[in-house]
């Protein structure tokens, strides 16, 4: 079964191992004045999926709360798959 994320990733549940906490990951390189917070999601065959967000300083709290919503979800469908 697949999932798909606000950002289109998608990913097959059923090769999930596990899923990191939310984290703050520092400063984009790729920006003067905004940092990337995310997640990531541990596959079968050692493949590693990063959601990740841009955020500036002053919206951290709204990109976290968006973040740790999408991987409840995530987990929630993951717990529901049949074994």
């Amino acid at each position: 079964m697949k999932y798909t994320f606000k950002d289109g990733t998608t990913v097959d549940l059923a090769r999930i191992v596990s899923v990191s906490p939310v984290r703050d990951l520092g400063l984009d390189p790729g920006t003067i004045t905004m940092s990337r917070i995310g997640f990531t999601i541990h596959m079968s065959r050692r493949e590693l999926v990063q959601i990740t967000r841009l955020y500036h300083y002053a919206d951290w709290a709204t990109v976290k709360n968006e973040l740790e919503n999408e991987r409840k979800e995530l987990l929630a469908k993951w717990e529901d798959l049949p074994t």
